[in-house]
């Protein structure tokens, strides 16, 4: 997810939306750990986060986005939730 991105994320929600993110987040943080922590089977681990927001999101990209901000706020790999993003949810 570039720079650009990320920053219109962070305008465009409001405080509550904010804590909410935060909450998945924290939710988020143990299947980071394990996806991090583990060996890759995809590059920065793309895959498995793609895999996990695919099934989150059922396929809606603004939906898919929140959930790649929370990862990168539990600390997944960005290079691999990005490139997750681009890989399983290509813009039109």
């Amino acid at each position: 997810m570039n720079q650009v991105l990320e920053e219109t994320i962070k305008v465009n929600l409001n405080e509550t939306q904010r804590e909410l993110v935060m909450d998945l987040a924290e939710d988020f943080a143990p299947f980071v750990s394990k996806v991090e922590s583990g060996m890759a089977t995809t590059k920065n681990n793309y895959g498995a986060y793609g895999a996990m927001i695919s099934k989150l999101s059922k396929g809606d990209r603004k939906l898919a986005l929140i959930f790649a901000y929370a990862l990168k706020i539990a600390g997944a790999n960005a290079v691999g939730v990005s490139d997750a993003i681009d890989a399983f949810f290509p813009e039109n």
